[in-house]
């Protein structure tokens, strides 16, 4: 347990390590403007990232762990890696038309730029090398391309003061990383038979899925996007900074419940007390993530960012509530009652928490500033925590549980 969440672990929090060294960097060569138009590409490329992944992150590691055969798992994804970049193709234009109403035509290449390279992001074998028990391979095709795209970088940003590069290269090479990886580990037969009309089907088959990855992804990736028509510049400055600490601290949640995910459903084991140590664990994770957001937060982001772009007290503090909260999300949902079947109580609590948080975020932005932003964010996490909690207090009082499978509402 401990080498697998050392090595599920370890790699993101490497990249996470870059991003950190290089956001000061971006900070303060471009200014407030790159600043928030990174920031806006950053977030409409995400919503793009998870509707490009179709689900295949939360539905796909049980299909290939369950395939008998090596050529089996590799057809999985090779429909995985067609099916995406079909999505991938069609969001391009989407995004384009987005960013044109939100960044701006003076910053549209920066964001547009950003956003295809986080939209790319859904094209990453990381899944599959999940699914398959190999760490190495997700340094090798996922992280080590964009560590060196992240601090490759920082003497081109010097020495130009282009911020456009970042996202450009970062881009090239997240691309290059995936490619490399189909031409090791798949061959030409795996793809066979995957027409259009087949692509398009497979597509409608993995809506389910996809649909809870989406509703959750799309609420999580769009604080950013309302802030910005509710609050002022400095508040959606302030706003941003505590949001990019807080998303470094998810790549810490995304790592510790990857590592957990294939071991607390393993044939054999007591899965009630691993998922209530998977519980406990992630917990803990985010109890410290509040803490540290809440005490370091403001006096990181002044000295990393500048004094002009600092998050200040409160706007941590939510931020910080909010990543507690994710983190026991992440144990609920794809260690407790994903594995139960109970995929129709994830879906609905995710939608009501995006129903609950996105009004309070523009009401409280436009009262309160980035402060409220991060408040409205906490409101609707706390609507998808107690949900999933109380299914989970039902599983453990159903000493024998029915095992059905539950579609989400197409």
């Amino acid at each position: 347990m401990i080498k697998r969440i050392a090595a599920f672990a370890g790699l993101p929090l490497l990249a996470s390590l870059a991003s950190f060294i290089l956001l000061p960097i971006i900070a303060r060569v471009g200014g407030a403007p790159a600043w928030n138009s990174l920031a806006v590409g950053q977030a409409v490329g995400a919503i793009a990232a998870i509707v490009i992944a179709l689900g295949w992150p939360l539905t796909g590691p049980a299909a290939v762990a369950s395939a008998p055969e090596e050529a089996v798992r590799r057809r999985h994804y090779a429909v995985s890696f067609v099916t995406r970049s079909f999505m991938f193709l069609c969001t391009v234009p989407l995004m384009a038309v987005a960013l044109v109403f939100t960044s701006g035509t003076n910053q549209f290449w920066v964001a547009f730029l950003m956003a295809c390279a986080q939209a790319a992001a859904g094209l990453t074998p990381a899944w599959y090398c999940i699914a398959t028990g190999h760490a190495g391979r997700i340094a090798k095709y996922d992280v080590v391309p964009r560590m060196i795209a992240t601090l490759g970088v920082i003497p081109l940003l010097f020495a130009t003061g282009e911020i456009y590069l970042y996202p450009l290269i970062l881009l090239v090479l997240g691309l290059a990383g995936t490619l490399w990886f189909n031409k090791d580990h798949s061959e030409r037969e795996d793809f066979k038979g995957l027409t259009l009309p087949v692509v398009l089907r497979e597509i409608w088959g993995l809506r389910a899925g996809a649909g809870i990855t989406v509703a959750a992804g799309a609420y999580a990736s769009t604080p950013v996007l309302v802030v910005q028509f509710a609050a002022s510049a400095a508040g959606l400055a302030a706003f941003v900074s505590a949001e990019k600490l807080y998303r470094i601290g998810q790549l810490a949640t995304a790592a510790l419940g990857n590592s957990l995910q294939g071991w607390v459903s393993e044939f054999g084991a007591d899965h009630k007390h691993r998922r209530k140590f998977s519980l406990m664990a992630l917990t803990g994770l985010g109890l410290a993530g509040w803490l540290i957001m809440t005490l370091v937060g403001p006096w990181a982001s002044a000295v990393l960012f500048g004094a002009a772009l600092a998050a200040d007290f409160w706007t941590c503090f939510w931020f910080g509530l909010s990543f507690l909260l994710v983190c026991v999300t992440t144990s609920t949902g794809a260690h407790w009652l994903v594995p139960a079947k109970r995929m129709r109580v994830v879906f609905s609590s995710t939608i009501t928490g995006a129903v609950v948080g996105l009004p309070a975020m523009i009401i409280l932005s436009g009262l309160m500033g980035g402060a409220g932003g991060a408040l409205g964010l906490a409101i609707g996490e706390i609507a998808v925590t107690a949900i999933q909690l109380r299914a989970v207090l039902q599983l453990l009082q159903d000493k024998a549980p029915e095992d059905r499978t539950e579609e989400v509402p197409s």
